[in-house]
């Protein structure tokens, strides 16, 4: 998720790990330690796009990660604590507890991210399978003011500075299980809805939007097409289904036949929609990760990439990043909260179709 949160989770965890022993300056170091983890942005800086795909929530997101970093970092604070206190003699249960406030706060990270549709690479070096649960948005407000809120008032009150911090993760650890109780309750109605007109899909999934946890994409793949519409769990009306037909996979050998093309559909994790085309002599391959997009066109992505391969030439490659993206530069806020809360199908004074 976006780097506030994850510093306001670390914050919090780590008060509860160390505030004990440590006092405030366990939320200041939980906070540094879950930020930490997306250092791996760095790994990719003199690569290209596809790097990118491949070293963010790679090995510094791994479950193994924090076991062996957050020792390390805890001794650090700890020997800085005492250079500057060489009066201070040794604590080995001081130093215990900073170990134990940096490795929960640096796994607080990677667990946060599991459950964004993004993919978190959590068994690295062991395997480089890319783990999700569709339950959260990559920035979702209400989630990050609870833990900014629970910061504050343990702050005010430092009495009871841990029984505020376990509190306030209780309270944000039910909202990302209603994420994800609302992201199930999404693909049993978009199902249903399906079932309806006849269409049995091959494979099924419903991803959050952004902002809130309401608005899912719901993504639906049969044999012969994909197809993609929105649903508000706000209010759920009858879903607008857009659709495009699926290409035979000999289309795509030249592309998932490069490394590019290999680390795109690896990153998609198994929802790309691809677009063949020929002129003349030259193969224009597009790939379309179905789960993300603002419109129900499964070939307009927020993450697009485009072969182009012509006869007795190697491929090029080239990419389309968020910001790029034509559907994200259209995407207005007042829509997607009306489209949220005020469902077309509520205006009209109906509910469920």
């Amino acid at each position: 998720m976006d780097p506030v949160s994850q510093a306001a989770l670390g914050a919090v965890v780590g008060q509860i790990a160390g505030h004990r022993h440590l006092g405030p300056k366990s939320a200041a170091v939980g906070a540094v330690a879950g930020l930490l983890p997306d250092i791996d942005v760095l790994f990719s800086i003199n690569g290209d796009y596809f790097d990118q795909l491949v070293l963010h929530r790679g090995i510094t997101h791994s479950l193994f990660f924090a076991p062996v970093v957050g020792p390390v970092l805890g001794w650090a604070v700890w020997a800085w604590e005492r250079r500057r206190s060489r009066d201070r003699p040794p604590d080995r249960g001081r130093l215990y507890a900073w170990m134990w406030v940096a490795g929960l706060a640096l796994l607080s990270h990677p667990l946060l991210d599991y459950l964004t549709p993004y993919g978190t690479q959590l068994l690295l070096p062991f395997t480089d399978t890319r783990f999700a649960i569709n339950a959260m948005p990559i920035i979702d407000p209400v989630y990050t003011l609870a833990l900014l809120i629970g910061l504050f008032v343990s702050r005010k009150v430092p009495r009871h500075a841990l029984r505020v911090a376990a509190i306030t993760l209780a309270l944000s650890s039910a909202y990302l299980g209603y994420g994800w109780h609302l992201n199930e309750a999404a693909v049993q109605e978009a199902r249903r809805q399906l079932e309806t007109v006849g269409v049995e899909p091959v494979r099924l999934a419903a991803f959050p939007t952004v902002l809130q946890v309401y608005y899912r994409r719901v993504v639906a793949r049969t044999a012969q097409q994909d197809r993609v519409g929105f649903i508000s769990m706000w209010e759920p009306c009858a879903i607008d289904w857009g659709a495009a037909p699926r290409i035979h996979p000999a289309q795509t050998q030249a592309f998932l036949g490069a490394r590019e093309g290999r680390i795109y559909d690896w990153f998609s994790m198994g929802w790309a929609h691809y677009e063949s085309a020929r002129d003349g002599d030259t193969h224009i391959l597009r790939a379309h990760d179905l789960r993300y997009g603002m419109d129900n066109n499964p070939a307009n992505s927020l993450f697009t990439a485009q072969m182009v391969h012509q006869l007795g030439a190697a491929p090029t490659f080239t990419s389309q990043s968020p910001m790029s993206s034509p559907s994200q530069r259209a995407l207005s806020l007042g829509k997607l909260f009306a489209d949220t809360y005020a469902p077309w199908c509520r205006m009209r004074g109906g509910s469920n179709p």
